[in-house]
């Protein structure tokens, strides 16, 4: 009898469904936050690696451009320089990785064309960050991300360019945002992408900048010039007041970016047939829908001309960024910052996709 009633009290444990429930829950919620930890390092994965991706070609286009410029400088001092850029590079991103390391590797081959020495840089990064602790209980403590650049220095595969920056300076661009008032964060966006146009190009041969500003009309312009000086001057005098209204400037950057006199100061200057860009920015909507529609009859103007569009919306309302992604030459040439950090990473990313024309990168 009692064996009977054990028998029973077990068959009744295994039938009742609100049991099997709890004891199945308790069993998949573990599974369900390593998926999800998983997730979380996979996505940390991928942006590690663009970010490491961003830093070789960054390094590998400034020490193939130093050593063609600099006759005197060693191999051993042009490694150093490469890696301590790395760094310099990848230093802003360490705070974002748990327990993150980078360990680069550096190859400088010089090769003989007929008496002229091309040079050939290879920049290779090793980086590695801590998985989640949910994640190291499937047996894993960290996750490793590689990545190679090369470039070289052949003359012949120089390339030039003109770009036109299009920036918003109206009243919102006052705002903080993260504590730092949202112009300032753009004159330091704008100031990485110069220095990396003054390393691609340190003798001033092959890239040209103008730019042209906007609140409720188009509120100034710094002419294109080889000296890229001027343009950070006048970015860094941008105050921010007004409306908003992109049309005035947005036309004033394409038509100067594609005029003749424009094709003429390279064929002069470097005998090139320079590429034509754009980076039209803005932090919110224009005032009136009529001005979307301008900028948009613009924008489809320029991209037929050849001209490549980046648009980085900043902060930006919803229609705001609908223009931007519009306007933007293809889904990748557009950027949604939604943070300072994010701004600065966008133009960064313009400014080495934009090097790699006076630079080559072969892979």
């Amino acid at each position: 009898m009692k064996k009977q009633l054990i028998m029973f009290k077990i068959h009744e444990i295994l039938c009742n469904k609100s049991g099997n429930f709890a004891i199945m829950a308790a069993l998949s919620i573990p599974v369900l936050f390593m998926a999800g930890s998983l997730a979380v390092d996979t996505t940390n994965a991928m942006s590690m690696k663009i970010r490491l991706q961003n830093a070789a070609d960054s390094a590998a286009l400034a020490t193939v451009t130093r050593l063609a410029q600099e006759k005197n400088l060693s191999i051993a001092d042009a490694k150093a320089f490469a890696i301590q850029f790395v760094r310099g590079q990848v230093e802003e991103d360490l705070p974002v990785f748990a327990g993150m390391s980078v360990n680069p590797t550096i190859t400088i081959t010089p090769v003989d064309d007929n008496g002229r020495t091309i040079w050939r840089v290879a920049v290779a990064l090793g980086g590695t960050h801590t998985l989640t602790p949910m994640a190291r209980l499937l047996g894993q403590d960290s996750l490793s991300v590689n990545v190679i650049s090369k470039s070289e220095s052949a003359a012949e595969s120089q390339g030039a360019f003109s770009m036109a920056l299009v920036l918003d300076r109206s009243g919102s661009m006052a705002w903080n945002l993260n504590g730092q008032k949202k112009i300032n964060v753009l004159k330091t966006a704008v100031g990485g992408l110069l220095d990396q146009f003054e390393t691609a190009d340190p003798a001033r041969k092959y890239v040209r900048l103008g730019a042209s500003s906007y609140h409720s009309y188009m509120s100034g312009k710094q002419n294109f010039d080889w000296n890229l000086k001027k343009v950070r001057k006048f970015v860094n005098a941008l105050p921010a007041s007004g409306g908003t209204n992109s049309t005035d400037a947005f036309k004033w950057g394409y038509t100067n970016v594609s005029s003749a006199k424009e094709l003429n100061q390279h064929k002069v200057k470097n005998g090139l047939v320079p590429q034509k860009f754009i980076v039209f920015m803005t932090d919110g909507d224009n005032n009136y829908s009529s001005a979307d529609t301008s900028t948009k009859q613009l924008c489809d103007q320029a991209k037929k001309d050849g001209v490549v569009v980046y648009t980085v919306a900043f902060a930006a309302p919803e229609r705001g960024k609908q223009l931007l992604s519009y306007c933007a030459s293809t889904a990748q040439h557009f950027f949604d910052a939604k943070s300072s950090a994010d701004l600065i990473s966008a133009f960064k990313n313009i400014g080495i996709q934009a090097s790699k024309v006076a630079s080559r990168l072969t892979e």
